[in-house]
């Protein structure tokens, strides 16, 4: 395909709209542009401790990675072009 095509980005872009980003990206489909993503890059559940008792522990189930294996969590997607983004 030939069509431009532009992802606009900003520090609230996460999860998987961020591998979707970083897939079209590191595959030469898309310019990202905005801001810096949130870096949202790993999945977890709650355990509860101990049967009808508060507290509990997350456990990382999962993470995301982009398709060339870069780890999202915590650094986001770099932009291509910067550029604000305000979308109130």
């Amino acid at each position: 395909l030939e069509t431009p095509l532009v992802i606009l980005v900003d520090r609230n872009t996460a999860s998987a709209a961020e591998v979707m980003t970083a897939a079209l990206q590191e595959n030469k489909r898309a310019v990202v542009a905005g801001e810096q993503s949130f870096g949202k890059g790993i999945v977890q559940t709650i355990r509860q401790l101990e049967e009808g008792k508060n507290g509990g522990v997350a456990v990382t189930i999962a993470r995301y990675e982009t398709p060339e294996h870069h780890n999202i969590n915590k650094q986001g997607i770099t932009v291509d072009v910067k550029t604000s983004v305000d979308c109130e």
